[in-house]
Order: structure tokens, then C-alpha cells, then sequence
């Protein structure tokens, strides 16, 4: 076959333009397809509910950069040489003298040079971009008021939920964030107390050395030492105080000084409550302790249970286990920490069971019960707290009533140490104290520890 650069050169650049064409053609098709199919999932999503609204993120419409690419690859029109040559045939209204020079190499005859040349002096004449022309602007703008549309409606179209699956779905979405919340509080108040722990430690153990050193004081006093005794008592008194001051809260001193409940009929409730608040004033949390794990152990249950008939019963006795103690947190213990661990549990446990009739969703009931637990640990967390107040609030009390009273009797020449041989603890000082006030006539005085 004859040489023909310039006619090949522009068979080949023709037949690439025609590629190129026809591969814009397809994403044309192709994205007006995926926009119609877009529109149409919108308007089914919204008019039918199938989604909730913080599930209906759009950013899938992105997908459809590479399906169009896809697609247009898949089923764009292959264009041969014969095709490139039958367009600048008709363009140039040649008689198919360039489609004649593509099939020169399959064919024989004297005519080939004649052909080639004839072809290769026409190709100098005709410009590719003449015989393919690109004009883009047309569809593009069919393109851009299609995607209008497909903003229109995402816009326009209400969100109906016939069938409630937006309700529940939004349902379920706002228990997960609930619980989130719950586990987060919980992690962030357990801080909390690490630091508080450490510092009532510190404070605890204070509190034991100094009433340590008055019970020493307190049988190194003697009679005819009255001034040296009460510098003694007045010391101790004013390090005491400043340390009942310090631990002394509004919430504290309700709890201890809140009076038992009378007792009714048939009244277990609040006999239940009476024991935990006489428990808690003398700084003692076994009771409650026991009440907190009989929760643990029911919860345990739950998670554990099969039947739906069990695991409501199971429900309902925890709820009511918990709504007790919680009761018995803000209205008896006047423990804001506490009720707030128990009602981070009732939540949690609520978030956990399927309501009206909706389908139970294992993985977020076991996040629920994790929660629950790590409240029902915190709680007891809480409750030690306010035990170890109520205990070193009671021991602060008690000793300050114990200065004071030996300051009675150092007034009247009394306070004589020898006589508290016998005596280990502060109540023991007290008690021998109160017989010795109460030999000299002077009777119990005035227990105010403000005094």
C-alpha cells in the first residue's frame, strides 16, 4: 500500500474525534438516566417513608460520577476507520475516495497509487475539526435543568411517613444518642470521683489522727490544770471546727439531721427507706449495698432472659427497684450525684426495651445494659461517698459535743483523765463525760456543735 501520511493522519484524528464523541454521547444518556432514577428515589423515600431524615444523605448522588463514567465505556458506539473515512467522505464530498483509501489493504488493483494520491492531495484540504465539530452546550444545559429538577425535589418534596418507619427509625436514632450521652456522663463523673476519693482519703485520715491526739489530750488533762485544759480543748476545737465547716453541707446536714418516716400499715416502702436513711446517717451503706446488687443481679437476668414475657416482667421489676432508690436519693439522702447515676440507669434501662411493638435490636440493647451497668457502678460509687461523709460528718460532731463537754467540766474543775482509763472511742469519752456532768448535777447541756 502506497504511503499517505497525511491522509492517515487525519483518518486517525477524525476517527478519534467520532471516539470522543460518541463517549460524551453515552454520559449524556447516562446522566440523564441516573438523574430520573435519582428523582424517582427521592420522591419514593420522602412520599413513602422509607427513611429517616438523618439517614437521607445525598452524598450517594456522588456515585454516580463513576457509574456514568462506567457506563459510557460499556455502551459507547466503537468507531472503526471506515466510519472515519465515510464521514470525511460526506463532509468533503469526496465519492468515497477515503473510504475506498481505508480499504486499500484488503483490496488489489492498479488503482492504489492513484487513490492514495488523490487522497493524500485532499487531506491538506480538510480540517478535522470541520468534519467532527464539537457542540457541548446544548445538552449541558438539558443536563443542568435536570439536576434543578433533582434539587427541586429533594427540596419541595415533603417528608410523609405512612407507614411510621420515620418515626421509629428517628426513635431508635435518638435512644442511640441517649445512650451515647449516658456512657459519656458516666466516664466524665467517674473522673470526677477519682479526684474527690483522693482528696476525701486525705481528709479521712486527718480526721483519725487528730481525734487520735484529743483522746491522748483528753487523759493528760487534770483537775487542777484548768488553764493549760482548756488552751488543749480550745485547739482542738478550732481545727474540728474548721474541718466540720469544710465538709458540712446544706445537702449533708439535711440528710443527717432528716427524721425517720412514721411507720403505716403495710408500709414496706418506707420501712425500706427508714433502714437505708438510719443506715446512711451512721455512715453505713450495707443495706443500700445489697439493694444495688439485688438491681445488678436483675439486670444480669435481663440481659440473659429469652422470652419477651420474661424480659418485660424483668423490666418492670428493675424500673421499679430503681424509681426506690432513686426516690430515696433525692428525697431522703438529698444526694444530687446519686439520683443523677440512678437516673442515668432508668434511662438506660428504658432505652433498652422495645417499645409498641417495635423489633428488639440486639445490638443496641447490649449497648443499653453496658450503660445501665456502668450506672449501677457509679451509683454505688456515689453512695460510698456520701456514707464516707455522713461517717466523717457524724465523727466531727460527735467530737466537737465531746470538747464541749469537757470544757464543762474544766470549768468546774472536773476534767480529770485518770478517770478515762477504761475509755477507746470518742462515744465511750462522751459517755463518761455525760456521768460526770451528771454526778455534779449539770445534766446533758446544750448539744449544738455551733455552741
Amino acid at each position: 500500500m502506497p504511503e499517505t501520511p497525511s491522509a492517515s493522519s487525519l483518518l486517525q484524528r477524525v476517527r478519534v474525534r467520532l471516539q470522543a464523541r460518541s463517549f460524551a454521547t453515552a454520559c449524556y444518556y447516562s446522566s440523564m438516566v441516573l438523574l430520573a432514577l435519582a428523582v424517582l428515589t427521592v420522591l419514593a423515600v420522602r412520599l413513602l417513608g422509607l427513611l429517616p431524615g438523618i439517614e437521607q444523605n445525598l452524598s450517594w448522588l456522588l456515585m454516580g460520577i463513576p457509574l456514568v463514567a462506567l457506563s459510557a465505556v460499556l455502551f459507547q458506539r466503537r468507531v472503526r476507520q471506515a466510519t472515519a473515512a465515510s464521514a470525511i467522505d460526506e463532509h468533503a464530498q469526496t465519492k468515497d475516495l477515503f473510504l475506498t483509501l481505508s480499504e486499500l489493504s484488503t483490496s488489489a488493483g492498479e488503482y492504489q497509487p492513484l487513490v492514495a494520491q488523490a487522497a493524500e492531495q485532499k487531506a491538506g484540504q480538510i480540517q478535522p475539526t470541520e468534519v467532527v465539530p464539537f457542540d457541548p452546550w446544548g445538552r449541558l444545559g438539558r443536563l443542568v435543568l435536570a439536576g434543578a429538577v433533582m434539587a427541586l425535589a429533594v427540596w419541595l418534596t415533603p417528608q410523609l411517613d405512612p407507614f411510621g418507619t420515620v418515626e421509629a427509625a428517628e426513635r431508635e436514632e435518638q435512644k442511640k444518642t441517649e445512650i451515647k450521652a449516658i456512657r459519656r456522663a458516666n466516664d466524665e463523673r467517674r473522673e470526677q470521683l477519682k479526684k474527690k476519693t483522693r482528696q476525701a482519703d486525705e481528709s479521712s485520715e486527718q480526721l483519725e489522727n487528730d481525734v487520735a491526739q484529743l483522746k491522748k489530750d483528753f487523759r493528760k488533762m487534770r483537775p487542777n490544770q484548768m488553764q493549760s485544759n482548756s488552751k488543749v480543748l480550745n485547739n482542738h476545737r478550732s481545727s474540728l471546727g474548721e474541718q466540720w465547716k469544710q465538709q458540712s453541707t446544706d445537702q449533708l446536714r439535711k440528710m443527717m439531721n432528716r427524721p425517720l418516716s412514721r411507720q403505716q400499715m403495710g408500709g414496706s416502702r418506707s420501712q425500706k427507706m427508714n433502714q437505708w436513711l438510719k443506715d446512711l446517717q451512721d455512715g453505713k451503706t450495707e443495706s443500700l449495698q445489697q439493694e444495688l446488687q439485688k438491681a445488678q443481679e436483675t439486670m444480669q437476668a435481663l440481659m440473659e432472659a429469652k422470652d419477651p414475657e420474661e424480659r418485660a416482667k424483668l423490666a418492670k421489676q428493675l424500673k421499679k427497684d430503681l424509681q426506690d432508690l432513686k426516690k430515696f436519693a433525692s428525697d431522703k439522702a438529698e444526694s444530687k450525684e446519686l439520683s443523677s447515676a440512678l437516673s442515668k440507669a432508668l434511662k438506660a434501662l428504658e432505652a433498652g426495651q422495645p417499645q409498641n411493638g417495635e423489633s428488639s435490636d440486639e445490638a443496641m440493647s447490649q449497648e443499653a445494659m453496658e450503660a445501665l451497668k456502668e450506672s449501677l457502678d457509679l451509683s454505688e460509687e456515689e453512695l460510698e461517698q456520701v456514707a464516707r461523709s455522713a461517717k466523717d460528718l457524724k465523727k466531727l460532731t460527735d467530737a466537737l459535743e465531746t470538747i464541749r463537754q469537757a470544757q464543762s467540766l474544766n470549768q468546774d474543775g472536773q476534767l480529770d483523765g485518770e478517770k478515762l482509763e477504761e475509755c477507746e472511742t470518742i462515744s465511750d469519752y462522751a459517755e463518761m463525760y455525760a456521768q460526770m456532768m451528771s454526778g455534779q448535777g449539770q445534766g446533758g447541756g446544750d448539744k449544738d456543735v455551733n455552741d
